[in-house]
């Protein structure tokens, strides 16, 4: 079930970056290989990679995945942003630099939720 809701969270995404004029890849089972992002998003005046995550509580990735998500940044020259989608608020972008290192991987606090940025601002 928790694949199924992440599934709809990014097409949801999907369609919100289509209807701002980008083309969008959605790169299925993106978190099953490991290699890529979930969406990238391209548009002649900028070009985005994308992980979703749906969750209500802090964030935690496994240290290989943020690992991947740095080369593929240092690779493509694309930038790479963690978007969060909270239940009932608006989707907010990270990059990757915020994250915090823990024993075990990677972490964004709840508390970064509100001054994540908006879709019009990750656009930029």
């Amino acid at each position: 079930m928790a694949y199924n809701k992440g599934t709809a969270f990014e097409r949801q995404l999907k369609h919100l970056l289509e209807a701002k004029g980008f083309f969008v890849v959605r790169a299925s089972g993106s978190g099953c290989d490991g290699v890529s992002p979930d969406l990238i998003a391209l548009h002649t005046t900028r070009k985005i990679a994308i992980e979703c995550k749906a969750w209500k509580n802090n964030l935690h990735l496994e240290k290989p995945k943020v690992e991947t998500l740095h080369q593929w940044e240092q690779t493509t020259g694309m930038p790479v942003f963690i978007a969060w989608k909270s239940p009932r608020k608006e989707w907010r972008f990270f990059p990757l630099s915020v994250l915090k290192q823990t024993e075990r991987g990677f972490t964004l606090a709840k508390e970064m939720l509100p001054i994540g940025m908006t879709l019009e601002e990750a656009l930029k």
